[in-house]
Parts: structure tokens; C-alpha cells; sequence
């Protein structure tokens, strides 16, 4: 039996310094390991490597950058001068940048092998970063060749514990090209087109020794370097333990709606809030929020149309105290454009925020905003997740979704396949009696607890929503009614 003593020594983790990324692998490169960077020219190879080299010493790394018929060092210094982890100090101190070119055009593959373990003998390098493969490989005389090459370093560096990255532009499938099969991880980045947008897109298809996250993740390239959205149905945080004692309700502030929910929406729950435009979702979400800063709980308005200006005004309006709560940091408003929007950078946006303020209450005003991503089709996993995730924080959520027509004959969530993991449903509509106009308000489902199934009419005042008495005459079809006092079709009259 092998004692535990006689065992190689665990392996180590490398920060990348890339956000979002080492979460994809599980806590970033092993030291001393070889990883392959590919990507199309453009695609963000560059702006990596250099991100892990400045996060490399700030950690108290040294880093060689070998370079191979790319841009020159002074147009890539230029550029990367306008990124923020750029850090000119460090440029010729514990971040090296050499050309390796001529001694791959003089000497082959054995002259940059020399210059390569020359110059992290000579500048202690921890992580070395080779730029140009396709061009090293152009000078092998064989596979066999190259390959020889990536073995001899990779007995190098496995001895010196340097971790390496070697950056290539040519892609296929893990395999294909030679050094695929002998390093010892593979992140490729390239970019899809959905109808006039592109997406960039980031995957890791090796990598030895460790789980992590397969599939695509969105990423984009930013003035603090390279940001990945790590795809949010790969992550769900492990669910606190059930305390049925600590099951609490969370009232909108609307007197009579929440005797109609027993009391409020249970902590933790999600809420949607479905009906017409003009049928008062967003102004019962604000109720939502301000009833929660009354109560010393943090709430968040999630939004893409209102602008937070015009929406503070419109809750101060109705007597909410909007602009009060949100100076002194009781609520906190979130406005984005809809358009040309990352769901998963949506939804990294959105957690960043609970976190860091340790929201307790969130409204999202218009699920039709994430709708509007590329990604339509994945919104019943995502947002399953998404839930559960808020849910596992502590957050009560309540979302507003548009009904397609103004006036809705029959109840459908517009959006396929995520009804079901809404806990609690309520319907907003508007119906014509006569020649007036009528909101009515109605509790379809809540999870786990009783409501009154009745229909009630509502309006907006000068003090918010006020809820009515139950709607008294009978409704034939769903959103068109009847004057209870007027003669009844069914019953013969014309």
C-alpha cells in the first residue's frame, strides 16, 4: 500500500485574473501546466494573456511574454495602455517581453527552445506566455518534430514549475492539431452570429485534472480587459437548510391584496405579475419595494424601460416615498437598455447587485428585458436557476410579464415553459363594462399556501392601488364582462 507521504504533492492553482473564467475552471490553470489559447485573430487572445501576466505579478509571479511575428511590443504596449490592469511599472521589471522570431527563423524549433529556457532561467519566470504557435509550427520539419518540441518543454517547465500558454489562432476540434493531445488544456474563443448581432464566446474543451464548466460562455472584451459570463444553468449555490420557522410573509403594502395572498408572498419566493400594459404591474411592484423599506428590508428595482428619474417621480406621486427610500439606500435602482444585451451578463449584473447590497426584496420590471437577448430559447433553464439561486440568497422576487393583447380572452404566460417555476401567479387585467374601463386583480396560484380565489376590482389613486370588494357579477370569458345588471346572453337576451 502507498502511504499518503509517498504520493506526488497536490497540485497547485494559478489565478488568471480573468473574470468569470476560473470559476469555468474550477479555480484557474495548474502551475506548471500547459494550456492552449485559440481564437480567430481579433478574438481576445492578446488582451488574455497579458490580463494573466500583470495578475500574475501582482500576485508576486514573474512573467515571460514570447512573442512570434505578432503585432510589435510597442503597438501591443499602446493598446493594452488603454486597459486597466495595464501596469508600465511593471513592463521590463517582473513582466518580460522578448521577440522569438529570429531564433526560429535562424535555429528552428532547438533556437527557440534554447531562447525560451534561457529566458526563464534568466528571468525567474513563473508563467510564459508563447504568442504565434501556427508560426512555431510552420518551422517544424514534421509532427513528430513538433511535437518533440512541446514534450522538451513541457519536461522544462514540469521541472521548474513554470505554467505556460501557448496562444495559436488555428482551431478544429480537440485532436486535430498536434499539440492537443499533449497539453494539458484547451480554451477556445470564437464568435456566432444571431441574425444582425455576434456573440463571443468563450468554451473549454480539455482540461486534466479537474471538473469544469463545458459548454459556451459569453464574453466580451471591456476597458478592464476581458470579462466572462460564465453560463448561469452550469451554476446553482447548494440550498440553505429548510427552517420551516423562519418562513416568513412578505406584504405588498396594499391592505386588501394582501389579505386576498394570507398575508403577503412567502420570504424566498418568486412572484409574477402578469396583465396588459397600463394595468398597474409596475406601480404594484413599486408598492412591493416601498412596503419592504418601511420594514428595514433592502429592495432592488431590476428595470429596461423606466428611467429611474421619471420612476421615482411616478411612485412619489402615489404617496411611495420612492425618492426618499432610494437617497438613503432603502431601495436601489437599476436601469439598463433592453436592446443588444448578454442574458448571462444580465444575470451577473443582477447577483453582483444583491450581493453587494444584501437585497432582500427584488422587483424586475419586464421579463420581456432578458427576452430580448440572443439566448430566447434557453429562458425556462435560466430562469429556473435564476430563481433558485435568489431564492438560495434570501430573496423575494417579483416579476412583471406582459400579456400579449390589452384586453386577454384567455390566461397565457407569453413566454413558454417558465410558468412553472413561478411560486405564486397573480393577474392583472383591464375589461370593458359599458363605456368605462375596469381593472380587476386575481390570485391564480401560491405554492404551499391557501388565497382567495376570488376576482377583485382595483384602482390607481393619488395613494397607490387600493383594492376593492370581490367583483360581483360573473365573467362569461376571461377579460371581457358583463354589467351584472345587463341581460344575460345566456340566457336568451339579445
Amino acid at each position: 500500500m502507498i502511504e499518503e507521504s509517498e504520493l506526488p504533492p497536490l497540485l497547485q492553482r494559478i489565478p488568471t485574473g480573468v473574470r468569470g473564467l476560473d470559476g469555468i475552471l474550477g479555480g484557474g490553470l495548474f502551475q506548471a501546466g500547459i494550456y492552449i489559447l485559440a481564437g480567430r485573430p481579433g478574438a481576445g487572445k492578446t488582451t488574455i494573456a497579458n490580463q494573466m501576466c500583470f495578475d500574475h505579478v501582482r500576485g508576486g509571479g514573474r512573467a515571460l511574454y514570447v512573442t512570434l511575428l505578432a503585432e510589435t511590443h510597442g503597438r501591443m504596449m499602446a493598446q493594452l495602455r488603454q486597459m486597466s490592469f495595464f501596469d508600465m511599472q511593471a513592463v521590463g521589471g517582473p513582466v518580460k517581453y522578448i521577440n522569438g522570431f529570429s531564433a526560429v527563423e535562424s535555429r528552428g524549433l532547438a533556437g527557440l527552445l534554447e531562447l525560451v529556457r534561457n529566458g526563464i532561467r534568466e528571468h525567474r519566470a513563473t508563467l510564459l506566455v508563447l504568442d504565434g504557435m501556427v508560426t512555431a509550427s510552420n518551422f517544424a520539419n514534421s509532427t513528430v518534430d513538433y511535437k518533440r518540441f512541446i514534450n522538451e518543454l513541457q519536461t522544462w517547465v514540469g521541472v521548474i514549475g513554470c505554467t505556460v500558454l501557448f496562444l495559436t489562432s488555428a482551431g478544429g476540434a480537440p485532436g486535430e492539431q498536434p499539440e492537443h493531445t499533449m497539453v494539458d488544456g484547451i480554451i477556445e474563443l470564437r464568435n456566432s452570429t444571431f441574425g444582425l448581432r455576434t456573440l463571443r464566446e468563450l468554451s473549454v474543451t480539455k482540461f486534466r485534472g479537474s471538473a469544469f464548466t463545458e459548454g459556451g460562455h459569453p464574453y466580451r472584451i471591456t476597458s478592464d480587459g476581458v470579462v466572462v459570463f460564465p453560463r448561469l444553468e452550469g451554476y446553482i449555490s447548494p440550498p440553505p437548510p429548510f427552517d420551516p420557522g423562519r418562513q416568513e410573509l412578505r406584504p405588498f403594502g396594499v391592505s386588501r391584496f394582501d389579505t386576498m395572498l394570507g398575508g403577503g408572498v412567502g420570504s424566498g419566493s418568486t412572484t409574477l405579475l402578469l396583465g396588459s400594459s397600463g394595468s398597474g404591474k409596475t406601480i404594484l411592484g413599486l408598492h412591493f419595494l416601498a412596503e419592504g423599506a418601511r420594514r428595514g428590508e433592502k429592495g432592488l428595482h431590476f428595470g429596461f424601460y423606466e428611467m429611474p428619474g421619471p420612476l421615482m417621480d411616478k411612485a412619489d406621486r402615489i404617496g411611495l416615498g420612492f425618492r426618499a427610500h432610494v437617497e438613503a439606500g432603502r431601495i436601489v435602482l437599476h436601469w439598463q437598455v433592453a436592446a443588444e444585451r448578454i442574458l448571462d451578463a444580465l444575470a451577473s449584473e443582477l447577483l453582483d447587485l444583491v450581493r453587494t447590497h444584501g437585497i432582500k426584496r427584488l422587483f424586475i420590471d419586464g421579463l420581456v428585458g432578458f427576452k430580448e437577448t440572443v439566448y430566447a430559447d434557453r429562458l425556462a433553464g435560466f430562469f429556473s436557476v435564476l430563481v433558485k439561486e435568489l431564492s438560495c440568497l434570501g430573496v423575494t422576487t417579483v416579476i412583471t410579464e406582459e400579456t400579449r393583447e390589452l384586453f386577454v380572452r384567455e390566461i397565457e404566460i407569453p413566454t413558454s415553459g417558465v410558468s412553472a417555476i413561478f411560486d405564486n401567479i397573480v393577474f392583472m387585467r383591464q375589461v370593458e363594462i359599458g363605456s368605462e374601463l375596469h381593472r380587476l386583480i386575481s390570485v391564480m396560484k401560491t405554492r404551499d399556501s391557501a388565497h382567495d380565489r376570488g376576482l377583485f376590482a382595483f384602482d390607481i389613486t393619488g395613494s397607490g392601488i387600493e383594492v376593492g370588494e370581490k367583483f360581483p357579477g360573473p365573467l362569461a370569458i376571461l377579460g371581457q364582462a358583463r354589467d351584472p345588471n345587463a341581460p344575460d346572453p345566456a340566457n336568451g337576451a339579445p
